[in-house]
């Protein structure tokens, strides 16, 4: 998505020769218009815009009171100041007050192209990546500790936001003129992102509180729920497609024969699994995801394609273990036993989930264990 550029004048003359003056970079830029302040502020609350230029004497709201209103709701956005009214301290004045450059007019198309491009350059100096996972990145920041200016776009959705971090630290998000905990979560439950870096940040202060990692887990969850209701409002809007209800899964035979294992059989690889599908039915309801292929969601949109999960099963030959890790926690008033991770002389790793079915993720020995751990717990 080409950055959005707003000239803001009141004088509609002089909008319409520079719209038409910067058409030839348009493949640079698109270029917006606004004739007032308060226009301006409601095209920033609906438009994802990285650079504004405004000029300083308009009747109603002045050119300072806009910059003083995109400071307070959009503080990432570089704000350009014009007039024709220059005098010695003027320059010094708009500076001061929060402005990132000063235009004496009249100035040539050719020179606000310059402004404008060296400003966007100077925001996108930390490179930019397409079709990540936002979720891994943001842990990277976190983890090595950077100040940064995250601008990210939402390619699906054709939406744009801005992560604030300082010190590894979550300082704030924006989205349109919200700012906090709600932009954050809005930011990171897009799925198909670009994003640019700006080594800097503009907040010193801490505004949403909380880790990140809780706020990821929460997105993560939020996600999820959206992309269940994606997949229900499709599957619904196509009623002639029917899916198989999931795989049925037949237990093993010593499984039969000793249902409660003791805790001292561990097995060492998964159970063979006899796969059995119902017949499809005209009736047959639309099935919400398997707790699998929750669990494998979970894991894919925290951590990415580096997780290190060989497979995922379930396995009722863990339920032993299972049993004497609550055992345990009730005896030490632990509350009770979410995940747990088991790693055997052999190498062998895997993290088991209680539930109605236990289930047995199968790792690598560079899985970041710890990690799934947190996302599962």
């Amino acid at each position: 998505m080409r950055p959005n550029v707003l000239i803001v004048d009141d004088d509609q003359a002089f909008l319409r020769l520079i719209q038409k003056d910067l058409e030839g970079f348009s493949e640079t830029f698109n270029v917006l218009t606004a004739d007032s302040g308060n226009s301006a502020l409601d095209l920033l609350k609906k438009t994802y815009v990285s650079f504004v230029v405004s000029d300083l004497r308009m009747p109603g709201m002045d050119g300072f009171e806009l910059l003083s209103g995109i400071l307070k709701k959009f503080p990432d956005i570089p704000v350009y100041m014009m007039t024709s009214y220059d005098k010695p301290k003027t320059k010094d004045v708009v500076i001061k007050s929060g402005a990132t450059g000063y235009l004496k007019k009249p100035f040539t198309a050719i020179e606000l192209f310059g402004e404008i491009t060296k400003t966007l350059n100077k925001k996108a100096e930390g490179g930019s990546l397409h079709n990540v996972t936002l979720e891994t990145f943001l842990q990277l920041i976190e983890m090595e500790q950077q100040t940064s200016t995250l601008r990210i776009v939402d390619k699906k959705g054709n939406r744009g936001g801005v992560l604030f971090f300082r010190n590894g630290e979550l300082m704030n998000a924006r989205v349109g003129e919200n700012q906090g905990k709600d932009a954050a979560y809005e930011i990171l439950s897009w799925s198909n992102v670009s994003l640019s870096i700006e080594h800097d940040c503009v907040f010193q202060e801490k505004i949403i509180r909380g880790d990140l990692q809780a706020i990821l887990l929460d997105a993560m969850r939020v996600k999820d729920e959206l992309a269940e209701e994606i997949e229900m409002e499709e599957e619904a809007a196509n009623s002639e497609i029917l899916l198989d209800s999931p795989i049925q899964e037949k237990k093993p035979e010593s499984a039969v024969a000793n249902p409660k294992p003791t805790a001292r059989e561990i097995p060492t690889k998964k159970p063979e699994i006899a796969a059995k599908v119902r017949p499809v039915k005209k009736d047959v309801e639309v099935t919400k995801l398997s707790p699998i292929d929750t669990i494998r969601m979970k894991i894919k949109n925290s951590i990415g394609s580096r997780d290190g999960v060989l497979d995922i099963y379930h396995d009722p030959n863990w339920d032993a273990l299972i049993d004497q890790g609550l055992n345990i926690g009730n005896a030490f008033n632990c509350g009770c036993l979410n995940v747990l991770y088991a790693n055997r002389e052999t190498n062998d790793q895997f993290i088991i989930v209680p539930g109605e079915e236990t289930t047995v993720i199968s790792i690598s020995s560079n899985s970041p264990w710890d990690r799934i751990l947190e996302v599962l717990g």
